[in-house]
């Protein structure tokens, strides 16, 4: 009985430790990125030319896009978009095969991203931007939930493709979610420039370098930026403690 005891509580322990790891690692990544854009002065967009390649540089401004892309669910003009289709089911148990289960699942089914070249304008000017390969910061444009998509024979067509949605009797239904950046609306824009003079991604060997596009200001990505390393600090800490006081359990139970 000890050591069936001890093996579950050294599995709770390790499974918190490793949410705990992963949460502070990505809490120090979201800091380090939120120290890049503090310590970065914004540049006027029509001096970014005239900078070296590889240098790292913000914008600040207005999207413009001369062939803007239309979205696939909320049908809005932008320069990138990103909709996703997740099957949500109930998980049957494996102990009864009886008996569904009470657990609540998700399942990524089918998802499309496309990116149109744009540029950001300020008072001085224009630089191009070649989002491919950033961390894009998109404004959520559509988050809904049906529970009929998933009958027999349903489908949607994303990306040019259609796909099944009779996702099986255990299927609650389909969430579809969009993000876009809208045109002619405030972009900021954190990137390394490039050899033809517009913003893009870092190359190999420029290391801290991010690349960052998003749809808001720069003072309320970094306050979202701030609340998320709070979170993730809370989080990752509580998840370590909590994983070495069911060791430290464990260990008492197996030696007890």
């Amino acid at each position: 009985y000890e050591m069936v005891a001890f093996l579950i509580l050294l599995l709770f322990a390790v499974i918190f430790l490793v949410a705990g790891g992963v949460m502070l690692y990505f809490r120090n990544r979201t800091k380090q990125k939120s120290a890049l854009m503090s310590q970065t002065e914004t540049s006027n967009a029509s001096d970014v030319n005239r900078l070296s390649p590889g240098t790292l540089v913000e914008v600040k401004g207005r999207l413009r896009c001369e062939e803007p892309l239309t979205s696939e669910f909320a049908e809005k003009t932008c320069a990138y978009y990103s909709s996703k289709v997740t099957r949500e089911y109930m998980e049957r148990d494996r102990h009864d095969d009886d008996d569904i289960g009470s657990d609540r699942r998700s399942e990524v089914v089918a998802q499309n991203e496309q990116f149109a070249p744009f540029e950001v304008e300020d008072d001085s000017g224009s630089v191009a931007v070649d989002a491919d390969g950033a961390e894009v910061d998109a404004r959520q444009v559509v988050n809904r939930f049906d529970r009929n998509t998933g009958k027999e024979g349903a489908s949607i067509s994303l990306g040019g493709a259609t796909i099944n949605l009779g996702g099986g009797e255990h299927t609650i239904g389909y969430r579809y979610t969009e993000s876009i950046l809208p045109v002619d609306e405030a972009a900021y824009v954190l990137g390394t420039v490039q050899e033809d003079g517009g913003i893009g991604a870092p190359q190999s060997g420029e290391e801290g370098h991010r690349f960052v596009v998003s749809h808001r200001t720069e003072e309320a990505l970094g306050q979202s930026l701030g609340k998320t390393v709070l979170w993730l600090g809370v989080g990752g800490a509580g998840a370590l403690v909590l994983g070495v006081v069911l060791l430290v359990i464990g260990i008492i139970v197996l030696v007890s």
